[in-house]
């Protein structure tokens, strides 16, 4: 049995580009277009007094346009996702989704998770990026934060995003959809084990 955790930002939903949008619409015209969000670091790109400032309007104030409303990465990606949920079970495999969710963003990414149809059994929100290794072999994410503390003997694979391009993994992937379509890369992830020093 293998555990296999997924963020939900930028591997499944649009989370930038709808901050943008979000932002765009309520606060004034942003400079930044979603390829100008480099890092994680968000306060560098949205005009706010202070980190304060960005969290409540992110995670309070219009957590359901950011979270809820936003698009999947790719059209009918929820598809192929959901068919790969029920290949990983049948394989005796548990997937889990997990994201870092705070306050009103949870609801609202229930509320995303449904309108978009995802059949996953199994939801976990953690309040810090680095939890997101909890109980997972393998971690499939854009997170930058969750990528650079990898624990030993895990498996990383990046989804690249505009903010994780000089953050390391051990395998690298533009979608998630090559990861569910090419059953080789798939197979070569799922059997891939991590070596430690300790075993050199």
């Amino acid at each position: 049995m293998i555990r296999i955790s997924v963020s939900i930002n930028e591997v499944l939903r649009d989370f930038i580009g709808q901050l943008v949008y979000t932002y765009d619409k309520y606060i004034g015209v942003s400079k930044n277009k979603e390829a100008d969000v480099v890092n994680f670091n968000l306060i560098n790109f949205f005009t706010f007094e202070n980190k304060y400032e960005l969290n409540k309007f992110i995670y309070t104030e219009a957590p359901l346009e950011i979270f809820g409303h936003a698009d999947l990465i790719s059209d009918n990606l929820m598809n192929h996702f959901n068919y790969f949920l029920e290949e990983m079970k049948d394989d005796g495999n548990i997937v889990t989704l997990v994201s870092r969710e705070v306050d009103k963003s949870i609801p609202s990414t229930f509320f995303f998770l449904s309108k978009t149809g995802c059949r996953a059994e199994n939801i976990t929100f953690v309040s810090d990026s680095i939890k997101e290794w909890n109980n997972a072999d393998i971690l499939i994410t854009a997170n930058p934060d969750a990528l650079f503390n990898k624990p030993s003997g895990k498996i990383s694979v990046k989804i690249k995003s505009s903010y994780n391009k000089d953050i390391a993994a051990d395998f690298e992937l533009d979608s998630i959809l090559d990861f569910i379509k090419d059953e080789n890369l798939r197979n070569k992830i799922l059997n891939t084990k991590i070596t430690t020093y300790e075993e050199i």
